[in-house]
């Protein structure tokens, strides 16, 4: 009885229309187990067969030659027909993450090395002294120090002083605490090799001036109370240079306001004195610019009006010329 219907289902398909091809009909007395099997209605779907005449013969929807037709053909989506894409055409935007990553150095680390004496307290405490107690491995960049651990700087009789790359507030504020130093020095990745690895380096190098970024990092660290110690460029220099001026501007305005404010009655009328000074001083520089007493304006041109002028003539200049002819 199966394999009836079943021949049955096969030679109605064969003769059905498309249509009716799409929904293959389900039986309903057939019992759904697991040696009869069909899918839902409509979730077979028969292929698009291309190269089959009608309107997708020939050619198979591809056109009449040209680099579309080809096999594995097509340009990628961001390809703008030669032109310079989008991508090239915007500019890069962004922060650049900086390469350099300092070693972090926590206080608890220096302490438990002092106390097992691989580092001596008495002396500043350098990058090099760390890598010798084997606080860590390698070190390329340079060393920060955070302040895990700085209530055991309590557990030390001596105060210390901590050459590093870079420190945290709290880890600065809790050295100082106990009369310590924090330096920062500079150093590039050769500069710390041979700071590490002396043996190394016969010739001692010249230490070396710092980029802008690099200054900047450093004052940060100077802003939180660490001692800098690096060689200074010249626009740091003339920075200095120009707020000490204007400190010292600001204290002697600061003094004559005083005194002014002591004589005078009340800050109206010294504000009225200022402003009268500014306007005496603006019209004796005019005055100063305009010196108009041997000036005269329009200059005659009449005829004969420079009979009395002395006229002079140029000088002549003979010249001595020897000849000899023999």
């Amino acid at each position: 009885m199966f394999q009836t219907l079943q021949k049955l289902r096969v030679i109605c398909f064969m003769f059905a229309t498309t249509a009716e091809r799409k929904v293959p009909p389900t039986p309903s007395n057939i019992p759904f187990t697991l040696n009869n099997l069909w899918d839902n209605p409509g979730a077979k779907k028969i292929q698009k067969r291309w190269g089959r005449s009608g309107t997708r013969g020939n050619a198979c929807g591809r056109g009449q030659r040209g680099q579309g037709a080809r096999s594995g053909a097509g340009v990628p989506p961001k390809f703008e027909g030669g032109q310079t894409p989008l991508t090239r055409r915007l500019p890069k935007w962004g922060a650049k993450p900086s390469l350099e990553i300092y070693r972090e150095v926590n206080i608890c680390q220096i302490v438990d090395r002092i106390k097992q004496g691989r580092i001596d307290a008495t002396q500043p405490i350098q990058i090099k002294d760390m890598l010798e107690s084997r606080i860590f491995s390698k070190c390329k960049y340079g060393v920060k120090l955070l302040a895990r651990g700085a209530e055991r700087l309590s557990e030390l009789n001596t105060p210390l002083t901590i050459e590093v790359s870079d420190a945290s507030k709290t880890a600065i504020e809790a050295i100082k605490k106990t009369g310590g130093e924090v330096k920062v020095v500079y150093f590039t990745p050769l500069l710390l090799r041979q700071h590490l690895f002396p043996d190394k380096y016969p010739l001692e190098l010249r230490p070396a001036l710092p980029p802008s970024r690099a200054v900047e990092a450093i004052q940060r660290s100077e802003e939180r109370g660490a001692v800098a110690d690096y060689i200074k460029p010249k626009w740091v220099i003339e920075d200095e240079i120009e707020k000490k001026k204007l400190e010292e501007m600001a204290k002697l305005e600061v003094d004559t306001l005083k005194v002014q404010l002591s004589g005078a009655e009340t800050v109206e009328t010294a504000k009225k004195d200022k402003k009268k000074k500014k306007q005496k001083q603006q019209e004796e520089k005019q005055v100063s610019t305009l010196d108009l007493t041997n000036f005269k304006y329009p200059a005659t041109r009449e005829p004969g009006c420079g009979k009395d002028k002395i006229k002079q003539r140029k000088p002549v200049v003979y010249k001595k010329i020897s000849l000899n002819l023999d």
